[in-house]
């Protein structure tokens, strides 16, 4: 399985202690001048028997998306959605506001608190990534769009690169992937669906969360244009004390399966423009994020938009990878 995820035959060379790297390189050029080959700091998977890279439960370092993440000794949790850049330059990410609180009590949306990777409650044990430093409780609007979002400054695993956990072979090789060209959204880009893009519609949306990994969908939508939606959702128990109407959303489709359980509360959602070469790189766009679903199983999306402007952060764009010639 694995030898279909190469199209070229590989050189690899790994350098376990990072202080090597600079003498490796050195030795590395005699080698490129023979052999095409490229030297560059990365990731390496392993194949472990069941096909996945790395999966959402796992300690992921550096981060991925697609984290199970929680508030530290909190028996609830979700999905790490994306990686935002602060005002002051830090690196931190977003999910929802119900994945970090238990909103039918008093919560001060402000307060600092330790959040975990993976969740607490899957082995509960406390692995602290970031702090929390502000939210968006779902009992107000922000644009006229309601926000159930918090936002987390990474204190540690910082990535380099902007990948995703819960990736298996079988998602590579039926969605036009390889090894040398893993799902990756390092540019930052998004599709703000308060303003129309007629042409990209009936692109395919895409997300990984923590409970249901990979799956794909599609926008539901009026006609020509994205549809709106107002849906209640239920946050716990009782009922009374934690639903509220969520206006302004996007829905998504799964494609014969559900597009997000519970669990994947937190999750971007991404289209992908189609390639119009083989040469050329998948790309992603943001549109939203999951805050919940529905009884005939629609998927609510929150889109990104009044997210970052809330908190006035940007999307984090990783820079792209470049030989080292030092």
């Amino acid at each position: 399985m694995a030898k279909k995820l190469f199209e070229n035959r590989v050189l690899c060379f790994i350098v376990l202690v990072k202080g090597l790297y600079r003498l490796a390189n050195q030795n590395f050029r005699i080698l490129s001048t023979i052999f095409k080959l490229t030297l560059g700091r990365d990731f390496f998977y392993q194949f472990p028997n069941d096909g996945f890279f790395k999966r959402s439960t796992d300690v992921l370092d550096p981060l991925m998306m697609g984290g199970s993440i929680s508030s530290k000794d909190f028996l609830k949790g979700g999905t790490l959605g994306g990686f935002v850049t602060l005002n002051n330059g830090d690196v931190g990410f977003i999910t929802c506001a119900h994945v970090l609180f238990n909103l039918s009590t008093q919560c001060d949306k402000r307060a600092h608190f330790d959040v975990v990777q993976p969740a607490y409650s899957y082995n509960n044990t406390n692995n602290v990534c970031g702090v929390h430093q502000s939210s968006c409780f779902p009992n107000t609007q922000f644009q006229n769009c309601t926000l159930d979002v918090s936002l987390v400054k990474l204190t540690t695993r910082i990535p380099e690169r902007g990948l995703f956990s819960d990736l298996s072979v079988e998602d590579l090789l039926e969605n036009g992937f390889n090894i040398e060209n893993l799902p990756e959204y390092s540019e930052g880009t998004i599709r703000d669906y308060r303003q129309e893009h007629f042409a990209h519609l009936r692109d395919p949306c895409f997300k990984w969360g923590a409970k249901t990994g990979f799956t794909k969908g599609a926008l539901r939508l009026n006609g020509i244009s994205v549809r709106w939606t107002d849906d209640v959702i239920d946050l716990g128990k009782p009922s009374s004390q934690c639903s509220y109407v969520y206006h302004s959303q996007l829905e998504c489709l799964g494609t014969g399966t559900s597009f997000a359980l519970p669990g994947d509360s937190g999750a971007f959602v991404f289209q992908l423009d189609p390639m119009a070469t083989k040469e050329d790189q998948h790309r992603f766009h943001c549109i939203g994020m999951i805050v919940g679903g529905t009884s005939d199983f629609k998927t609510i999306v929150t889109p990104i938009g009044p997210i970052l402007e809330a908190f006035n952060v940007k999307m984090h764009a990783f820079p792209q990878e470049k030989m080292d010639e030092s």
